[in-house]
């Protein structure tokens, strides 16, 4: 079988492993999208190191089995994780970005995929640190579930579930609210909601049938995200493994994102829904 990716999209993205990027650097982001680490053993001690990082991130991308889709996703998301370190540097060159997305976009792929959660997931980080004092129990969530991406459906709807409890929990203590351990997500949704005036009956405003309507879908798609993982997820032992398409997964993760992000939007601004 043909291999999906290009070498001039390979070797695009060893070219970014330069500057601030580093050899451990690589290494994280490879056991970050799940992908074997195999660094650049040549002339190891007069060597750059900044080759040495552009040598062990193009090793690592060809050890993968490129005509597998699902290796491909690893290496994608793993080229998105190397620019970003890239354009975060002091020594960045935006045209070598433009020269990595012309090759993928070559090859049929782009570094930040429509409907993709994993652009989603970068945003929501963001947002819970803006939002929050301590919000390393959204991005410990968020770590875990791009983990399970895009090979392991029952862990991604598990990591869905628990990130949306972890949200609500840390709204809840924003708020100065009390937080049970033994609440299961419908009452947590319920509670968090409530301490930021969005509850679908505290909506008020010139759009309140509107924005009530809205609330009334997204609310409801967080215990449909519990209930998937009590069924599919990988909370529990089952004595076989469910047929859940991937897509299935990635649908729950987008539900989950999109009401922690807009629960953590309305922490930030203070304000409720409709006002």
């Amino acid at each position: 079988m043909q291999q999906l990716l290009s070498t001039q999209t390979i070797v695009a993205v060893a070219d970014l492993a330069t500057g601030a990027v580093n050899t451990m650097d690589v290494a994280s982001a490879a056991r970050a999208v799940g992908l074997r680490f195999v660094p650049d053993r040549r002339n190891t001690q007069e060597q750059i190191p900044s080759l040495r990082a552009a040598g062990a991130a193009y090793n690592t991308i060809v050890a993968a089995d490129l005509t597998d889709p699902e290796n491909v996703a690893r290496v994608l998301r793993f080229a998105s994780r190397i620019a970003e370190l890239h354009e975060a540097g002091a020594g960045a060159h935006r045209d070598m970005v433009v020269r990595l997305r012309n090759c993928l976009h070559d090859d049929g792929y782009a570094l930040d995929a429509p409907g993709d959660p994993l652009a989603a997931i970068a945003g929501l980080a963001a947002t819970a640190t803006a939002a929050l004092a301590d919000a390393a129990a959204i991005r410990q969530e968020l770590t875990r579930l791009e983990r399970a991406l895009p090979d392991d459906t029952g862990a991604l709807i598990g990591r869905a579930k628990n990130l949306i409890e972890a949200t609500a929990k840390a709204v809840l203590a924003l708020r100065g609210e009390p937080v049970s351990d033994k609440d299961e997500v419908p009452a947590l949704v319920a509670k968090a909601s409530q301490a930021l005036g969005v509850h679908v009956t505290q909506a008020a405003g010139p759009q309140l049938d509107q924005v009530k309507r809205i609330l009334s879908r997204l609310h409801p798609l967080t215990q449909n995200v519990a209930e998937l993982r009590n069924k599919v997820g990988d909370g529990h032992g089952m004595t076989g493994v469910p047929a859940v398409d991937a897509a299935v997964g990635r649908l729950a993760a987008r539900s989950a994102i999109a009401w922690c992000a807009f629960m953590l939007e309305v922490a930030m601004s203070g304000r409720g829904a409709g006002r």
